[in-house]
C-alpha cells in the first residue's frame, strides 16, 4: 500500500513540515517519488516513522537517530544497531526507575496531605 505525505502525516500526527525536515536530516531515508516529484510512503516507511516517533519520544537524540538510520540498511551494522538500542533501553529503564521513585515521593506527600485535618509537612 501507498500512502501520500498527507495520509503519512494524518496516520503519525507529524506535519508534513515535520516529516520533510526528518527526510532532509536523513532520519527517514529513499522515499520515493512519483513522476510529479510527489512523496510515495509504503507501509514499510510507516513502519519506520512510527519507531522514530517513539525512539524520540524515549529521548534518544536527533544525532543518535541520524547515526542508527544511516546503518539501517547495511546488514554488517546489525550487531551495532543492536546494541544502540540495548543501550537507550538501559538508560529508559534507569529514567523509569527514578521517576518510578519520585512518583512514590509525591504519593506519600499527598497521603500527609489527604490524611490531616492541617496538611502538616514531615
Amino acid at each position: 500500500m501507498n500512502y501520500s505525505i498527507n495520509k503519512i502525516s494524518e496516520l503519525t500526527g507529524l506535519s508534513k513540515y515535520t516529516l520533510r525536515y526528518y527526510e532532509k536530516e536523513k532520519l527517514i531515508p529513499l522515499i520515493k517519488r512519483d513522476s510529479s516529484g510527489h512523496r510515495i510512503y509504503n507501509q514499510k516507511d510507516l513502519e519506520w516513522i512510527e519507531f522514530l516517533i517513539n525512539i524520540k519520544q524515549t529521548g534518544m537524540s536527533i544525532e543518535n537517530i541520524r547515526h542508527f538510520a544511516e546503518m539501517k540498511f547495511d546488514p554488517k551494522t546489525m550487531f551495532l544497531r543492536k546494541q544502540m538500542l540495548l543501550n537507550h533501553k538501559k538508560r529508559i529503564i534507569q529514567q523509569e526507575q527514578q521517576l518510578q521513585h519520585a512518583l512514590s515521593m509525591i504519593d506519600k506527600k499527598l497521603d500527609i496531605y489527604i490524611n490531616t485535618e492541617q496538611g502538616s509537612e514531615l
